[in-house]
């Protein structure tokens, strides 16, 4: 399982993912901070958050046939040819991608939990969200989520992401790591905005629902 972890592999892995992955984490401890969190407390939500983001992608592919809008809709290759079922799932991929990180909320509030701040949550969804819509859909930046289109199917699917979870888990494509520097200024943005709506002035929130 941990077999990527040696000499051969681990460049490819600093070259393409170190510098944004450290950016992400070194921007939640800040936020953190300035809501007064623990530093283990924001590494440990950020872990979590990272983790789940990988699960419930799979567990979305399996879904029921009769529910599952993510696999009939957006993966459909032949629909996503014309442009108005392109735009039609483009909107379906941002449903879907929010609605992972408003079940988890929800999950937090129902079970009265509340472990991982919203503002934690909000800031690692937005990347995540952005990323797909933006980076993956609309500019098509990496390969390995158009694999991913490619091999998903009933049974199989490869390259879920977080691309290190998929080579954790073995359901990566290849041994290649997946170039995340074009996804800083979506860490950056995610940053900023977060920054502003949880911590500045007297910390009024300045998004309701969360």
């Amino acid at each position: 399982m941990l077999n990527f972890l040696n000499k051969r592999h681990l460049p490819g892995y600093f070259y393409n993912q170190f510098v944004p992955t450290l950016m992400v984490w070194i921007f939640a401890l800040i936020l953190g901070n300035c809501v007064k969190l623990s530093p283990i407390k924001t590494t440990v939500s950020i872990t979590i958050l990272f983790f789940y983001s990988y699960i419930i992608h799979r567990v979305f592919h399996n879904l029921p046939e009769l529910i599952n809008v993510h696999m009939n809709y957006h993966h459909d290759k032949e629909k996503n040819k014309e442009t108005f079922w392109w735009i039609v799932n483009l909107f379906i991929e941002l449903t879907a991608n929010i609605l992972f990180f408003v079940i988890f909320y929800l999950c937090q509030s129902l079970l009265n939990i509340k472990y991982i701040p919203a503002m934690l949550i909000f800031y690692y969804g937005f990347i995540y969200v952005s990323v797909h819509i933006v980076n993956y859909s609309i500019f098509h930046t990496s390969t390995e989520h158009v694999i991913h289109h490619k091999t998903s199917n009933r049974t199989v699917a490869y390259n879920y992401g977080p691309d290190l979870l998929d080579h954790l888990f073995q359901t990566n494509y290849s041994n290649k790591f997946e170039n995340y520097n074009n996804i800083i200024p979506n860490i950056l943005i995610a940053f900023i905005i977060t920054y502003y709506a949880y911590c500045r002035g007297s910390g009024t929130k300045i998004l309701p629902f969360f």
